[in-house]
């Protein structure tokens, strides 16, 4: 069993959302060229996991937080970025057939 060895270039990613939505729960294979780059993009899907949720589920939207905070668009966009961010569960490590394929 400890014949494998990582392809540098595949990572296993997990990203979702924290609290009530149940974490990072999805998962890809991905092509990267190291953990930075496979985090990133692990990222970039919580984050469209969340822009999907936005406005519904106590997630605000822009319009929500220039209202309800009274604030121009670019201090709602701060106080998005910012509410985002406590909702966003991911990671990556490199992919281990044996390990991850069971979660795909």
């Amino acid at each position: 069993m400890g014949s494998w060895k990582p392809e540098s270039d595949k990572w296993f990613i997990s990203f979702g959302l924290s609290g009530g939505f149940g974490g990072a729960n999805s998962h890809e294979v991905i092509d990267a060229s190291d953990e930075d780059e496979a985090n990133k993009y692990a990222w970039y899907q919580a984050c469209d996991e969340y822009d999907s949720y936005a406005g519904t589920n106590g997630l605000r939207e822009m319009s929500e937080i220039m209202d309800e905070d009274g604030v121009d668009e670019e201090e709602a966009e701060e106080i998005f970025k910012e509410e985002r961010e406590g909702w966003l569960d991911y990671s990556a490590e490199p992919y281990d057939p044996d390990k991850h394929d069971d979660l795909l």
